[in-house]
């Protein structure tokens, strides 16, 4: 694990007159080894700093990853609503890109994901063309609230690379054996991890003897196991 990093702020360009921040963790060592970045986007009710995302993009750094985090152009403007999804993608794609702008420091290797409409908006862009070794879904919304037989999950059909799941055993948005199901069909390689007593956001249900950080780790070793399955060993 390294222990030797640092965190720079950072402005990301996603319109002429649409920027918004991102935090970019950078390893001591980096830029050396598999180079692996990975850019991760927000939930709808949040923003870039809610805690669980925060903290395992820190996580992440100092497994060794560049890792960036940012807003959605809605966050930054301090709104509820989410952008229309054609706005959300190219602030995706903008964070993507200002991770690869030096190509002396950029990564090699790249993943994309985040957390609810984080995770959406990274599947959306790679079902359209954006190049990635692999997706992280944490808390995917696989349907509204109560509402399992209206899934929204088009762009999972037009993957190609390896998606990864991690979703909470009581999340409201994304019924366990929806998910299963759906991913029977898909045509690219999935994975799912479920961790018991976590809600959409990996917060914990009352009767449960589980810590948020024995959650934390839990999400944090599957993520990192499945981008070193991803990378093949190399």
């Amino acid at each position: 694990m390294v222990t030797n990093y640092r965190v720079e702020a950072i402005q990301i360009l996603v319109a002429p007159e649409i920027s918004v921040s991102g935090h970019i963790g950078i390893p001591a060592w980096w830029p050396s080894g598999h180079r692996v970045g990975i850019v991760l986007g927000h939930d709808a009710g949040s923003n870039m700093d809610q805690p669980f995302l925060s903290t395992l993009h820190l996580r992440l750094v100092q497994r060794g990853y560049l890792t960036l985090r940012f807003n959605f152009p809605f966050a930054e403007q301090r709104k509820k609503r989410p952008d229309p999804t054609p706005l959300l993608e190219r602030a995706f794609r903008a964070a993507v890109t200002s991770l690869l702008r030096d190509p002396q420091i950029a990564p090699a290797r790249l993943f994309f994901g985040g957390m609810g409409l984080g995770a959406r908006v990274a599947t959306q862009i790679v079902a359209t063309g954006q190049t990635a070794d692999g997706v992280v879904c944490l808390g995917f919304p696989l349907h509204p609230s109560g509402k399992p037989n209206q899934q929204k999950a088009d762009s999972l059909f037009r993957i190609i690379c390896p998606v990864h799941f991690v979703q909470g055993s009581r999340d409201p948005y994304c019924r366990i054996d929806r998910l299963e199901t759906l991913l029977r069909r898909i045509g690219a390689p999935t994975s799912l991890h479920v961790v018991q007593d976590a809600d959409h956001s990996f917060g914990l249900i009352k009767r449960t003897t589980r810590t948020p950080e024995e959650v934390l780790e839990e999400a944090l070793t599957t993520v990192d196991g499945f981008v070193q399955k991803a990378l093949g060993g190399l």
